[in-house]
């Protein structure tokens, strides 16, 4: 499945523009479900706040984005549902929206309806969330965020995505929503963690993961072993590796490119590396999640924005790249001077910080 995990919906252009590449077609050829449970959880829950989420009037943009139609899928109402009628209208809609409230209110009902269960198979859908709709997908929520408890006491949630969030950064109506707490919170996480304002989301697609801003974000990670990992080196010593590194550190840098050429064995989805500075010395451990042989020329700008460079457009990307692989560093370990055209294959690699070192 598809996520755009937002903190308050589609609320600006480059969400927007997220959401249709997501989609893959506009939003008026979509069909969508909404998903109102979570706010019924919450401790400030209030009778018309699924309402005005299902009506388009929350001021978290969802529902009301002009859809070609939107239904309502009520999570406690499944149990009594049969099950191939309400899966059929999950497998036929294009994009689920979820509502914000209690995280763990909804991860909750996901278990118990049956949708959690059902996620792994909806391939082609987008999951669409703000606030707790989003963080229902992440492995824990941290005991701050603990309002409705589940049976077990705990902070778990659904644990589809490897990271936690700490939404609504620097809201003007959560004094208590600094970057500062959401640093405190996220020392006590076992994994790593965003915290996102309004104007920021986090897409996921086959386990890569970039963020989507207008505004202001940071990426927290656990300390983790470097033991027994294979090195990853960076391009070659110096600011080019040095700038690579700390925009892995920084979580804007999700992806790399490479020649197949230069590499011993391919790296393959799940492989684990220790990446290394200038000096040689660990710096951080990253997982892939995607590896493929591409030709240069289908390389995307989701993907070119992956790469965390700062590049404005694909061809400023491959000119970059171009210029790497025709450097003396990479014509010496091949010994001798790439060609490259629209068809030159090249390793396309996506990856998560699991932790620094």
């Amino acid at each position: 499945m598809k996520l755009l995990l937002t903190s308050a919906g589609v609320n600006n252009a480059s969400i927007h523009e997220a959401l249709l590449g997501l989609l893959g077609k506009p939003i008026a050829e979509a069909t969508a479900l909404c998903i109102p449970t979570g706010m019924y959880g919450s401790p400030w829950a209030r009778p018309a706040g699924a309402w005005e989420f299902i009506a388009g009037k929350s001021g978290q943009p969802m529902t009301e984005l002009g859809w070609k139609s939107v239904g309502i899928l009520e999570l406690t109402a499944l149990p009594g549902i049969d099950r191939d009628r309400w899966t059929s209208w999950v497998e036929q809609a294009d994009v689920l929206l979820a509502g914000g409230g209690d995280g763990l209110f909804m991860a909750h009902w996901m278990c118990e309806s049956g949708l959690a269960a059902l996620l792994p198979s909806l391939n082609d859908k987008v999951w669409l969330s703000y606030s707790g709709g989003s963080m229902a997908m992440t492995p824990g929520i941290g005991d701050e965020f603990i309002g409705w408890k589940p049976p077990s006491g705990a902070d778990e949630a659904l644990g589809v995505v490897g990271f936690s969030i700490f939404p609504h950064v620097d809201h003007p109506d959560l004094p208590e929503n600094t970057m500062a707490a959401a640093e405190t919170w996220a020392a006590a996480l076992p994994n790593p963690a965003y915290a996102i304002d309004d104007a920021t989301a986090i897409r996921v697609v086959d386990g890569a993961v970039d963020v989507i801003t207008e505004g202001h974000w940071r990426l927290f990670a656990p300390v983790a072993p470097v033991d027994g990992l294979p090195v990853l080196e960076l391009a070659a010593p110096g600011p080019l590796r040095d700038s690579g590194l700390a925009a892995i550190l920084d979580g804007t840098k999700t992806a790399m490119t490479g020649l197949p050429a230069l590499h011993e064995s391919l790296p393959a989805a799940g492989d684990r590396f220790c990446v290394v500075d200038s000096n040689g010395d660990p710096a951080a451990v990253i997982e892939m999640t995607r590896v493929a042989t591409e030709p240069l020329g289908s390389v995307t700008a989701a993907y070119v924005h992956a790469e965390g460079r700062g590049y404005p457009g694909i061809a400023a990307w491959r000119a970059a790249h171009e210029e790497f692989f025709r450097s003396d560093i990479v014509t010496e370990t091949l010994g001798h001077t790439p060609d490259l055209t629209d068809e030159t294959p090249v390793l396309t690699q996506r990856f998560v910080l699991i932790g620094r070192v």
